[in-house]
């Protein structure tokens, strides 16, 4: 069994309450208890005098319950930052990129506060190891409630400035922004031709808002830097922690979306917790388990691929099927832990709350490796050049697959470490820029064997055609994407089952003049308008590449025929999705019975969740 943990428990309501609570908990299955434990109240008064008093009582009542204690140790957030070292000269907040203003949130920069991490932990070592009692460690090292991400909303609104925006505006982060790029061009002419720019030195460089932006490379370059800061932050404090804990199971706390100010690589972090032998804890779920497949899927197939255990946080109350949902998510996704609130157990009778799932289920959560062959590609970089989320079409193609086949995603950092050669098959969809060096790494898997399907083909960070990735699908520098509204018939290869049930699809946008060797998939109607006649285009097309193949869509995706569409709705690309899963992997699509929301096969078996919330195995 893993790690089943519950955080919440009401101590500050005296010992018979917290008593009560923890032989609940117990009874339903949990395995821990998480505390938020604050540095503020173990060195209060000075360095080096050290209180545990406080802990130490609601530590014992954990023992006494047969529970093993999770801190996760706060010290970065100012809320859990003691008065003397606030007001001490070593103490350094962030500094907002926009208004010039100082944040008490310690900075990522700031060196000196390094010994502080490493010496607070070395005691709080020193003094809970010799109990036996914890079952992992979680440090709580930035964000708003200790997250590896920058400030994003704060905590009391007026107690300090915060907002979504860059904390990169201090001075230390400007010398290490110039070091970063000093090392990454060597010259400031070889900056200047990347960037489109005219420093006369390093020390002209700084961080910059998007709106000043000299170039997509600068604001990219920008970009990697402030995410690889909060790596590089964490990853000290994993170093730390294990050398102290170093048979304990450390969790690196991490959490939101990957918007541009957090942050926050989630694959970065995945690997430097690998690194530690350690793991992370994600805050992304909610009631809905498409909705949390999508939150969750990028960090879960970061973990797994680069060898992180994970586990799973929700973002507020969750509804007791909710919970089952969870459960199940967590048992599907092999994690070593799963996380819970215990208000979230309590906001409903013991018979119909969400505990009683966590009892029924909780045996089966632990680790369990589920390398997929189907591979979404994951624009991150994209998403944070453009400030927008990842797009709907991914994400709805993600959740539609998901119902019928296990899948995985790769980002930009992922394919170039090699991710792809667990996969069979690539879906990369709604991406108009990657980096070449990525364009060509993809290249060279679909030469290798691998297939990859598409409706986009992306350019370089400064738009410039990528030849050798334009030629996986056969197209080449006198191929035109034309336009037009246009009936395209479906000439369907015998592997394509589904596609072959369909008759034509309507498109605006089709492609000709491309190689020899492309095989129409749909192709227009010819058909003349007086004197001109209508010229060869197709609207999705298969090409031989190497080993593999291309395989490209052009028409507008409509992944769930809505019946109120302008033009006729078509499942089109929905079938070949289906189509290119089912013969390139070799695998047949689940089968779910009308009342199911979704299956998993776990050792050659099915399990699948009711929309009660049980979940079957057969």
């Amino acid at each position: 069994m893993g790690e089943v943990v519950v955080c919440g428990i009401p101590f500050d309501k005296g010992m018979d309450e917290a008593r009560k609570a923890l032989n609940y908990v117990k009874e339903n299955g949990f395995t821990s208890v998480q505390i938020y434990v604050y540095w503020r109240d173990f060195e209060p008064e000075q360095r080096g005098s050290f209180h545990w008093d406080t802990y130490d009582k609601s530590v014992r009542l954990i023992q006494e319950a047969g529970l093993k204690f999770v801190p996760f140790l706060l010290m970065g957030p100012k809320y859990a930052a003691p008065d003397w070292w606030l007001k001490s000269e070593q103490h350094q907040g962030l500094v907002c990129l926009e208004h010039r203003i100082e944040n008490p949130i310690e900075s990522v920069w700031n060196i000196g506060f390094r010994a502080e991490i490493d010496r607070v932990l070395k005691a709080f070592a020193d003094h809970y190891l010799p109990w036996g009692v914890l079952e992992s460690i979680q440090p709580g090292i930035c964000g708003d409630y200790g997250e590896a991400i920058f400030p994003v909303v704060g905590n009391w609104p007026g107690d300090y400035h915060t907002h979504r925006g860059f904390w990169c505006g201090g001075e230390d982060a400007i010398t290490d922004f110039q070091l970063e790029m000093q090392r990454k061009y060597s010259t400031i002419s070889t900056l200047n031709m990347k960037w489109r720019t005219a420093y006369q030195s390093f020390y002209e460089v700084k961080p910059f808002l998007r709106v000043f932006q000299p170039s997509r490379t600068a604001y990219l370059d920008f970009l990697l830097w402030y995410h690889k800061s909060m790596t590089t932050y964490a990853e000290f404090w994993m170093e730390s922690c294990r050398k102290h804990f170093p048979d304990t199971p450390i969790y690196l706390c991490t959490g939101g979306v990957e918007e541009p100010q957090h942050g926050s690589s989630f694959s970065d972090q995945a690997k430097i917790a690998a690194k530690y032998q350690g793991g992370i804890r994600l805050t992304n779920e909610g009631n809905n388990f498409y909705e949390n497949t999508y939150l969750t899927i990028h960090m879960h197939s970061a973990c797994e691929y680069y060898g992180a255990y994970m586990g799973l946080e929700p973002v507020g109350p969750i509804l007791p099927i909710g919970v089952a949902v969870r459960m199940y998510g967590s048992i599907a996704y092999g994690n070593r832990q799963v996380f819970h609130y215990y208000g979230n157990l309590m906001n409903h009778s013991e018979e119909t709350g969400g505990a009683a799932y966590v009892k029924q289920y909780g045996q089966y959560i632990g680790e369990r490796n589920t390398k997929q062959d189907i591979t979404f590609f994951w624009p991150l970089e994209e998403a944070l050049l453009s400030g927008n989320p990842i797009s709907d079409n991914i994400r709805e193609s993600i959740c539609s697959i998901r119902k019928k086949y296990m899948i995985n995603v790769a980002d930009e950092q992922m394919v170039l470490d090699d991710a792809l050669n667990n996969s069979k098959l690539l879906v990369l969809l709604d991406t108009s820029v990657i980096r070449a060096e990525v364009l060509e790494k993809i290249a060279n898997w679909v030469e290798d064997g691998g297939v990859l399907l598409a409706n986009c083909h992306p350019h370089d960070l400064e738009d410039h055609v990528v030849e050798r990735f334009e030629s996986i699908f056969g197209m080449n520098g006198e191929s035109e994407e034309v336009w037009g509204h246009s009936e395209y018939i479906v000439h369907a290869l015998p592997w394509m089952l589904k596609s072959n049930t369909l008759l034509s699809q309507h498109s605006m946008v089709a492609w000709n003049k491309l190689d020899p060797s492309v095989t129409p998939l749909m192709k227009n109607i010819e058909h003349n308008h007086g004197a001109v006649t209508t010229k060869e285009a197709y609207c999705s097309f298969a090409n031989q590449f190497g080993k593999g193949m291309g395989i490209y869509f052009a028409a507008p995706l409509d992944l769930d025929a809505q019946a109120d569409a302008i033009w006729t709705p078509s499942l089109a690309f929905s079938y070949l999705l289906e189509d290119c899963c089912r013969y390139f992997t070799n695998t047949e699509p689940l089968i779910l019975e009308e009342n199911q929301t979704v299956g998993t096969i776990i050792n050659d078996k099915l399990w699948s969740l009711r929309e009660d919330g049980a979940i079957m195995i057969k």
